[in-house]
C-alpha cells in the first residue's frame, strides 16, 4: 500500500524512518495520481502494471542514490559498550512496541467489525466508492478529468470526486480479484494501521520539539497511538455515519504529513520535493486536507513562536544546545522551506485542484447539518469527545479515559511550558468546533467549516487528531518530571521515567483501549457484518446474476443508486443510469427519471429520454434505506429524506413494461423499445 510512496521517498534521498511512517501512504496516493495522469495523456490504461513499473523505477533510483552509504567496519566492542547499547536499545523499543500494540488493537477492531474483507459496507457514500473503484478498474481511466462520470457506459458528464484513495483501491482490486475486497483492504490499512502510525509520527515530533529525548518522545508517540485507535472520531464516526472514506483517510493521514512538515531537514532539496508531492497526494485523497493541514500547521508554529522565550519549568534530561532550541522554536527559520514544500505541492496537485474548481459544486453551498446548541454543551462535546451516530445506547456517552489523559496533557503543557505547538493546534480546532456548534449558520468559523461542507461530524473530528498527541506528550512530561525529582535520591531518571510511562501505557492498553475497541467494533458491525439496514442484499445479487447475461451492448438499466443496483456495474459491468443516490446535476435526466419515470405513458419528454439512453431494463427495490435529501439537485425530492424513488413506484401494469424477474423486494422490468 505504501510501496509507491516509499519509492518516492527513497528516490528523493530521504532516509529518515519517521518520514517513511508519515508519508508513505500519502506519497503513494500522489504517485498513483501522477501515473493515472500520465496514462491518460499517453493513451495507456491505468492499473497495477504501470503503477508497478513506476514504483520499480523509483525504488531503483533510490537504491542507486543510496549506493556507498552503507559501510561495514569492525566495531570495538567492550563489555560496558554492549551493556549500554542493549540498555539503550531496550529503552528505545518501548515506543515502537506501543505503536505495534495500537496497530494490533486497531486490527482486532476491524476484524470483529468486518469478519472478512469480502463483507459489503451498507453505508450511503460507499455506493460511490465501489462504483468509482470499479470504473477505474474496468476502464483504466483515473485522471482527475476522467472521474467520476455520470454515464459509466460512455464516460460522459464527468464531475469531480477525490480519487487519490480509489487509485490505490483499483489496482488492489485487480490483484485480489474483487472490487469489494480491494476497497476494504485499502480502507483497513489506511483507517486502521496507518492511523496509528500517523498519530505516532506526530507524537514523536511533538515530543522532540518539546525537548524530550528520543526515548521519551518515542513513548509519547506510542501512547498517542494507543489513545488514537480507540477514539470514535474520525474513523468510526465517518464510517458509521456516512461511509465517508476519503475525508476520513485525509484526516487520519494529516498528522503524519504535519509531522514531516515540522521535521523538515535544514539542508537538501530532495526531501522538500518528497514532502511537497506527499502533500499533493493528501489533497488528491480529499482537498479539504488543505484546511486541515494548513490551519493546524499555522496554529502549531504560532503557538511555539509565542512561547519560545519562556524557560521550561522542568529541565530535560539533556539540555539542547542554543542552536537546536532555535531550530525547533523559531518560526522564521522554518518558513522558507515550508513555502518551497507548498509550491511543490501546488504544482503537483494542480490537475486535481483545476478539476475540483472547474466542475465541482462548492462545499460552501451546503447548509449546516446541525442545529445550534448551548455554549456549555458545545464545550462539553469538544472536551469529552462523546459518542454520536446511530447507536442509541451510546449517544452522548463521553470517552472519559481518553478525555482525561488529553486534559492532563493540556495541563502538563501549561505547567511545564513545553509542547505549545500541539496545544495551540488542538485549541484552535476546539474553538472552531465550539463556534460552529453554537452558531452553525454564521460566524468567522464558516471560513473553515465550508471546506468540510459545514458537516459537524467532519469538523468535530479534527479535535481527535491532536488529543492523542496531547495525551502522549502529557504522559511523557509528567513521567520525566517525577523521575527527575526522584532521581536525586535513587534510580537514574531516564529509567524511572520509562518505567512510569510504561506502566501508564500498559494500564491504558488493557483497560480503556480494549474497551473502546469493543465499542468501535460494534459501530463497524452495524454497517458491515451485522448491518442495521441492508442496501446490497441477497435479492440484489440474485437479480445481478439474472441480468448479467441478458443486457445487450449499448443498453442501459434505469435504477436508483440508493439500493443495491449499482452492484450491477460493480460486479458485472452492466451500465446503470444512476451512480449517485440523488442523481447528478451534471445530467438532469438522472433525477428526472427517478422522479417521473412512471409517467412515461403520458409524458413524451420522458419517453424521448428513455429512447436517447436506450433504456431496456428497469431495476427496482421496493425497500431501500432512508437517507438525507438535502443535496438533491434542484430539490427534486421535495422533502428532507429519500428512500425509494417516486418515479419507480407502481410500475405493474404500465403499457410496454413487463415484469421479467423478482426476488424478494427486488424486481427487474423489461421495457419494450417499441413503446410509443
Amino acid at each position: 500500500m505504501g510501496l509507491p510512496g516509499a519509492g518516492l521517498l527513497l528516490a528523493c534521498g530521504t532516509r529518515r524512518p519517521l518520514w517513511f511512517a508519515a508519508l508513505a501512504v500519502p506519497g503513494s496516493a500522489a504517485v498513483a495520481t501522477l501515473v493515472a495522469i500520465g496514462c491518460a495523456l499517453t493513451g495507456l490504461r491505468y492499473g497495477p502494471l504501470p503503477l508497478a513499473v513506476v514504483t520499480a523505477v523509483l525504488l531503483a533510483v533510490g537504491a542507486w542514490r543510496a549506493r556507498g552509504l552503507v559501510r561495514f567496519g569492525r566495531p570495538a566492542w567492550t563489555g560496558r559498550s554492549v551493556r549500554l547499547g542493549l540498555g539503550r536499545s531496550a529503552a528505545r523499543a518501548g515506543g515502537p512496541l506501543l505503536v505495534v500494540a495500537a496497530a494490533g488493537v486497531s486490527g482486532l477492531t476491524w476484524w470483529y467489525g468486518l469478519r472478512g474483507l469480502s463483507t459489503v459496507s451498507q453505508e450511503h457514500d460507499m455506493v460511490v466508492h465501489h462504483v468509482l473503484t470499479a470504473y477505474i478498474e474496468r476502464t483504466g481511466r483515473g485522471a482527475p478529468w476522467q472521474v467520476l462520470p455520470t454515464d459509466v457506459l460512455t464516460g460522459a458528464d464527468v464531475s469531480f470526486y477525490p480519487a487519490g484513495l480509489h487509485l490505490l483501491m483499483a489496482p488492489t482490486a485487480t490483484l485480489v480479484g474483487g472490487t469489494v475486497v480491494g476497497v476494504n483492504a485499502v480502507t483497513v490499512v489506511v483507517l486502521g494501521f496507518a492511523w496509528a502510525v500517523s498519530v505516532a509520527a506526530l507524537g514523536y515530533v511533538a515530543g522532540r520539539r518539546a525537548r524530550l529525548g528520543r526515548v521519551m518522545a518515542g513513548l509519547a508517540a506510542g501512547f498517542a497511538a494507543l489513545v488514537a485507535v480507540g477514539l470514535y472520531r474520525p474513523v468510526f464516526s465517518l464510517i458509521h455515519e456516512g461511509g465517508i472514506v476519503p475525508n476520513a483517510a485525509a484526516l487520519v493521514l494529516a498528522p503524519g504529513v504535519l509531522a514531516a512538515l515540522l521535521a523538515l531537514p535544514r539542508k537538501g532539496f530532495g526531501p522538500l520535493v518528497a514532502a511537497g508531492v506527499a502533500c499533493a497526494g493528501l489533497v488528491a485523497v480529499h482537498p479539504s486536507a488543505i484546511a486541515t493541514v494548513g490551519l493546524s500547521l499555522v496554529a502549531w508554529l504560532v503557538g511555539e513562536a509565542l512561547a519560545r522565550r519562556r524557560r521550561s519549568a522542568a529541565p530535560p534530561f539533556r539540555r539542547p544546545s542554543r542552536a537546536t532550541e532555535s531550530r525547533h522554536q523559531t518560526l522564521w527559520r522554518e518558513l522558507p522551506r515550508l513555502l518551497l514544500v507548498g509550491a511543490v505541492a501546488l504544482v503537483v496537485a494542480a490537475p486535481v485542484l483545476a478539476q475540483a474548481l472547474g466542475v465541482a459544486e462548492g462545499p460552501t453551498n451546503f447548509r449546516p447539518d446541525i442545529r445550534p446548541v448551548g455554549l456549555w454543551q458545545a464545550v462539553r462535546n469538544a472536551l469529552l469527545m462523546p459518542y454520536a451516530g446511530f447507536v442509541p445506547d451510546l449517544v452522548g456517552e463521553p470517552q472519559k479515559a481518553a478525555a482525561l489523559v488529553t486534559l492532563v496533557g493540556a495541563a502538563a503543557v501549561l505547567v511545564f511550558r513545553r509542547g505549545f505547538g500541539v496545544f495551540a493546534a488542538w485549541l484552535v480546532w476546539a474553538v472552531v468546533e465550539v463556534l460552529f456548534a453554537t452558531s452553525p449558520d454564521s460566524g468567522p468559523d464558516a471560513l473553515v467549516t465550508g471546506f468540510f461542507y459545514h458537516a459537524h461530524l467532519r469538523v468535530w473530528s479534527h479535535l481527535s487528531l491532536f488529543a492523542p498527541v496531547l495525551a502522549g506528550l502529557g504522559v511523557a512530561l509528567v513521567a520525566s518530571a517525577v523521575a527527575v525529582r526522584l532521581g536525586r535520591r535513587g534510580p537514574r531518571p531516564l529509567w524511572t521515567a520509562v518505567g512510569l510511562a510504561g506502566v501508564v501505557a500498559v494500564g491504558y492498553l488493557v483497560w480503556p483501549a480494549l474497551g473502546y475497541a469493543k465499542v468501535d467494533a460494534a459501530y463497524l458491525a452495524n454497517r458491515y457484518v451485522r448491518p442495521d439496514f441492508v442496501r446490497v442484499s441477497a435479492d440484489d445479487r440474485a437479480a445481478i446474476d439474472w441480468l448479467a447475461g441478458r443486457v445487450r451492448p449499448g443498453e442501459r438499466i434505469l435504477n436508483s443508486a440508493n439500493d443495491g443496483s449499482t452492484f450491477l456495474y460493480v460486479e458485472a459491468g452492466l451500465p446503470v443510469v444512476n451512480v449517485t443516490t440523488l442523481g447528478s446535476s451534471r445530467a438532469d435526466y438522472t433525477y428526472r427519471l427517478l422522479q417521473r419515470f412512471n409517467t412515461y405513458p403520458t409524458d413524451a419528454g420522458v419517453r424521448q429520454e428513455l429512447r436517447d439512453l436506450n433504456v431496456r431494463w428497469v431495476y427496482v427495490d421496493a425497500v431501500a434505506p432512508g437517507i438525507g435529501a438535502s443535496g438533491a439537485p434542484e430539490g427534486w425530492v421535495g422533502g428532507p429524506s429519500f428512500s425509494t424513488a417516486p418515479g419507480l413506484a407502481h410500475l405493474d401494469g404500465l403499457p410496454g413494461l413487463t415484469l421479467a424477474f423478482r426476488s424478494g423486494t427486488v424486481s427487474v422490468y423489461e421495457l419494450d423499445p417499441a413503446t410509443p
